[in-house]
């Protein structure tokens, strides 16, 4: 069966991340996400894709050719304005099969999914198949009532006590080809793609939905990338494997399950901590630490004393006496010696992050700062919990970053609000002295 894969979107959501990319070309384990989806159809027996693009869709567009060299086909079409899903689709029509799947090209989910829903449409007659899993905050999803096996009612995102049931509709489908004449009925809005498939049911067609209990995840913010990274390097990343030409010196550590790309070379005194993975010739310098599911591009230096915990790193970035944790940095990012990623609140509360108009809670409260492409910062800078940095973007010596960054902007610290005085504190070296006795004390 056909499968249409919808990549078309500008991802305002997730600023910076695809402001000169489109979002389903963030790298994990060394590839987009629109190669991991590939992979995961490919898997469940599914070759012939229609790839709609749209934003920056070039970068697809040259990094999947036709196909073949995954082993797949591959045909494009354009969305040329993000009007929504429906409005993605129809670009497809001319070249869509009577039946077919869609998914969105930065949604990752398990083989089996497809294989389930294959198996429903075929043995259970129907025309269109959805698949859902339950949830307890029915008002973040779509949500459907399902008697004797059918779909009988679809409201997105319901108010709460107005869901037909606490089953969410998880982003892949099985469609029919007659939804194209839904589409011309149904004025174009963010919601257009359910309410033709509301529509075609309330007119008693055959729709049907199969309840999933797999892996889920959908990358409409920043953090999501986290859930997506970690299910990624459980499911391939299940040994230590160090590619042709890696150099690891004798007094490095590497320990668990560990990807070490090619080329790649890891320093004397280096702690690197599966789950990771090392991109292609990235340095891993002496006494630094990589651990707890990092992902790190090609080409990346992580200088002397630098700690990356938890954070997903772009291409070609390069760092030195550092703390980055719970962050993602995008390519080509540079951090002057000192700066640190601030990832924990004194109160300990989840941390909110701007997002458009919004502050919207990450659900963790353990999240850095999310970087743009091209961005510097200078020496002992700070970024505090979830700032986000705008591309071509510069922190300045010892600015503590409390708010975003916009694009292409430069902030540095006023020198005129600097304060000097005499000073009338005396410096005694007594109790360095006492203290050094104490340390040189033998027991």
């Amino acid at each position: 069966m056909q499968t249409i894969i919808l990549a078309g979107g500008k991802g305002k959501r997730v600023f910076p991340l695809a402001a000169n990319s489109p979002k389903p070309m963030f790298k994990l384990l060394g590839k987009p996400l629109i190669h991991h989806v590939i992979d995961t159809l490919k898997e469940a027996g599914l070759k012939d894709y229609v790839v709609v693009v749209g934003h920056r869709g070039e970068q697809i567009k040259d990094y999947l050719k036709d196909g073949s060299k995954l082993g797949v086909n591959i045909k494009y079409t354009v969305q040329k304005e993000s009007l929504g899903m429906a409005d993605a689709l129809k670009t497809a029509e001319d070249l869509a099969e009577d039946n077919f799947f869609v998914v969105n090209a930065d949604d990752m989910f398990e083989a089996s999914l497809i294989k389930q829903m294959h198996r429903q449409f075929k043995e259970g007659k129907a025309q269109i198949v959805l698949s859902s899993k339950p949830v307890k905050e029915t008002w973040k999803f779509g949500i459907i009532r399902v008697e004797d096996e059918q779909v009988t009612d679809f409201v997105e995102k319901p108010a709460k006590g107005k869901e037909p049931s606490n089953l969410a509709v998880v982003g892949v489908y099985v469609l029919t080809k007659q939804i194209f004449d839904y589409y011309k009925k149904i004025p174009v809005s963010d919601h257009q793609y359910e309410d033709a498939i509301l529509q075609f049911i309330k007119d008693r067609n055959v729709v049907k939905a199969v309840s999933y209990g797999g892996f889920f995840a959908g990358y409409k913010y920043p953090w999501d990338l986290f859930a997506i990274n970690k299910y990624l390097m459980d499911n391939k990343i299940k040994q230590q494997t160090i590619e042709e030409g890696v150099q690891i010196a004798d007094r490095a550590t590497v320990e668990g399950n560990v990807w070490i790309a090619k080329g790649a070379k890891v320093f004397d005194g280096a702690y690197i901590k599966g789950p990771c993975y090392i991109g292609e010739n990235s340095v891993v310098g002496g006494n630094s630490l990589v651990r707890n599911y990092s992902s790190l591009g090609k080409g990346c230096v992580v200088g002397f004393a630098t700690e990356i915990k938890h954070s997903l790193i772009g291409d070609d970035c390069w760092f030195h006496m550092n703390y980055i944790g719970d962050s993602i940095i995008s390519d080509n990012c540079l951090f002057g010696a000192g700066t640190i990623t601030a990832n924990y609140r004194f109160d300990e509360n989840n941390i909110k992050v701007q997002i458009g108009e919004n502050r919207v809670d990450s659900g963790t409260n353990k999240l850095g700062a999310i970087i743009g492409d091209s961005c510097k910062t200078g020496i002992n800078a700070c970024l505090e919990p979830g700032v986000k940095i705008g591309p071509q973007s510069m922190v300045g010596p010892n600015v503590d970053l409390q708010n975003d960054l916009e694009p292409a902007k430069i902030i540095l610290v006023d020198k005129n609000s600097y304060i000097k005085k005499d000073n009338k504190i005396t410096i005694s070296s007594e109790s360095k002295q006492k203290l050094m006795k104490k340390l040189m004390k033998t027991e």
